[in-house]
């Protein structure tokens, strides 16, 4: 009689797939998400694209100290995004630097005292361990020397057996 019964799992082989894929989409879900795509992905992309055309070929027919102009300006928007995060970069350096300092001042204390407190700890745990193990080695000598006692008596009694 079975006490237990197993169950596995059946796993088919990539050959002799079970499932069936689906045969055609939601056409509503379809449409919508075609729409959503043109209006938030096509459409977006080919104004920015023109925009920028726009802005090159007024680029092109611009004087020379006008074009030096955009260009500084374009340049300044280039660097910014560089400058901010090394400004955020120097902040974090600067308060590590800070934290790392007062740790510095403060941790011997504080190291001093949890290694106080692992010695303490060390120590009672090396009493109570002491304590524990006591009854078991005054009884593990008292029948050893029991043993040697025993053997020495039955040496002995031989001896003068032979004698």
């Amino acid at each position: 009689m079975l006490l237990f019964q197993v169950n596995h799992a059946k796993i088919d082989s990539m050959d002799n797939p079970t499932h069936q894929p689906l045969d055609e989409r939601n056409p509503i879900t379809h449409m919508r998400h075609r729409k959503e795509a043109l209006w938030q992905i096509t459409i977006p992309i080919a104004v920015g694209g023109l925009i920028l055309l726009a802005l090159s070929l007024l680029s092109t027919r611009m004087v020379p100290d006008e074009a030096s102009r955009w260009a500084d300006i374009s340049l300044i928007w280039m660097i910014m995004p560089a400058m901010v995060v090394t400004l955020l970069s120097l902040v974090t350096l600067i308060m590590s630097i800070y934290a790392t300092v007062k740790l510095i001042q403060v941790l011997p204390f504080y190291a001093f005292r949890f290694h106080r407190s692992l010695m303490l700890i060390g120590a009672y745990l090396y009493n109570t361990s002491d304590r524990i193990v006591e009854p078991f080695l005054r009884a593990k000598s008292f029948t050893a020397s029991a043993k040697t006692l025993r053997q020495q008596i039955f040496r002995n009694k031989s001896k003068e057996g032979q004698v």
